[in-house]
């Protein structure tokens, strides 16, 4: 191989040599991109579950109130049953 044709080759391998860190430098960046989103997306599950859970005991609480008014009504009954 002559001396024109090493230059030739070397110069084609520096030329991919930088493209691939081009690439990596690309990918890499995209990689941040995804994983900021990531984890802006994560955040905003924990969020949500954390407003889910909230209303779970809400749910539960407005239940025993319920309960208990009827509880209050009947014994009102019986009361009212009672003095008449």
């Amino acid at each position: 191989m002559n001396d024109e044709m090493k230059m030739v080759v070397n110069a084609i391998v520096d030329e991919m040599g930088k493209m691939e860190d081009r690439i990596n430098k690309r990918m890499d960046e995209r990689f941040e991109q995804v994983d900021a989103r990531f984890d802006k997306i994560e955040q905003r599950l924990d969020s949500m579950q954390h407003e889910i859970n909230a209303c779970k005991l809400e749910r539960e609480s407005i239940g025993l109130l319920i309960k208990k008014i009827d509880q209050l009504e009947k014994r009102i009954e019986e009361l009212e049953k009672r003095t008449a």
